[in-house]
């Protein structure tokens, strides 16, 4: 077993935004392709308390990036004074030449219903044109990254089974994450 040293640890910390308590924010999604839509389902979130004080009262925002029309962007509906919140939402995409250089962000947001301002509380992006590929599978658990990392790349939450060894080591460090491994 390897011991990691509180510079590596702190190193992780920021990558993923993991707070003090050792929790990460997670969001569950499904992404598939048919044709030329990408069929994008906001499903849940998990580990956001360290990140709210008050209530949370998140929601998930979903466009192209970088894209020139706001207004383009999809957001979910706002779950009210939840740590843990439920969406099963499904979003739909037109993907057409132009977009495949970019990415599809996704952010997620705490609003703050006194002052009338959001909250960013992390977010990931994915490429399109690997979105589109029928042979790859995007669906799962993904942590919420910082936003300079997240709008570059996005983070799977490691499974047991895909990875015992690493989540035996860092259960027993009081982590939760794996391999730090960023994809495209």
């Amino acid at each position: 077993m390897t011991n990691k040293s509180p510079r590596a640890l702190r190193s992780a910390r920021r990558l993923t935004g993991k707070g003090n308590n050792g929790r990460q924010s997670q969001l569950k999604l499904s992404i598939t392709q048919e044709q030329e839509v990408l069929v994008v389902s906001v499903l849940e979130a998990r580990g956001i308390v360290e990140d709210c004080q008050r209530s949370c009262d998140s929601y998930v925002k979903i466009g192209m990036f970088p894209d020139s029309d706001p207004s383009d962007r999809q957001k979910s509906r706002m779950v009210p004074e939840c740590r843990n919140p439920i969406f099963l939402q499904t979003f739909y995409f037109v993907v057409s030449e132009g977009d495949l250089h970019k990415r599809l962000l996704f952010t997620m947001w705490n609003s703050d219903s006194t002052s009338r301002i959001s909250a960013l509380l992390g977010c990931m992006s994915f490429g399109v044109r690997s979105l589109m590929d029928p042979g790859k599978e995007f669906q799962g658990w993904y942590f919420l990254l910082g936003e300079e990392l997240g709008r570059k790349k996005h983070l799977k939450v490691p499974t047991q089974h895909n990875n015992p060894t690493a989540l035996s080591l860092h259960q027993s460090e009081g982590l939760e994450v794996g391999r730090l491994e960023a994809r495209d």
